[in-house]
């Protein structure tokens, strides 16, 4: 295991062990992943940002999750309104 997916995979490890009431967009290869944060598998994987952070926002408006952070293809991250 190179150095780089040893620390991609302690990444995943912690991440699954927060109880964050955290929703992450995330880009597939087939679309956006609506993932739970601490999941390591996607609610849902839809063809379009927007319609993901839409599908997000009524999780919001539900109080299920606090926020919605979307990951840019390019590894950047945001914070959703």
């Amino acid at each position: 295991m190179t150095t780089k997916n040893s620390q991609l995979s302690k990444r995943l490890i912690n991440s699954a062990r927060t109880d964050s009431k955290r929703i992450h967009i995330t880009p597939r290869l087939n679309g956006w992943a609506i993932r739970k944060e601490g999941s390591l598998r996607a609610f849902k994987v839809v063809s379009d940002q927007d319609k993901a952070i839409e599908i997000a926002q009524t999780f919001v408006i539900n109080g299920l999750v606090s926020k919605i952070i979307v990951h840019s293809k390019n590894g950047e991250f945001r914070t959703a309104k």
